[in-house]
């Protein structure tokens, strides 16, 4: 019982690894007979780019990485596949702001903890 259960799973982890193995090519051909075009800028402003392209090579790293987290799997910019959610997304917060806002201007900027003394160590 114990021997059939293993064969079981041992034959599924092998469909398994067959089904994401590569399909056979035939026939085709990957690489052609040509060269690839490149290009080659001279002078001045080459070595300067290649500069400013090194120096901002970081940056762009970090901001590659960091963006599939903004997209939450729908590719997107904040995970908004609609455009009528951004009202709400955008305007809520800047409300609670300025709600918030208008509400810090009122309060006194005494000390809550009025028996506290500062000088006491």
């Amino acid at each position: 019982d114990l021997i059939m259960l293993r064969t079981a799973v041992l034959c599924a982890l092998i469909a398994t690894a067959a089904a994401f193995s590569a399909a056979p090519m035939s026939g085709l051909q990957l690489r052609s007979g040509k060269t690839a075009m490149t290009m080659k800028s001279e002078g001045p402003m080459a070595a300067m780019n290649a500069n400013v392209a090194k120096a901002l090579a970081p940056a762009v790293a970090a901001f590659s990485v960091a963006a599939p987290a903004f997209a939450e799997g729908t590719g997107e910019a904040l995970g908004v596949d609609d455009g009528r959610l951004l009202v709400p997304l955008v305007l809520i917060p800047v409300f609670v702001a300025l709600l918030y806002g208008n509400f810090a201007s009122t309060q006194d900027n005494e000390d809550f903890f009025d028996t506290y003394d500062q000088r006491r160590k």
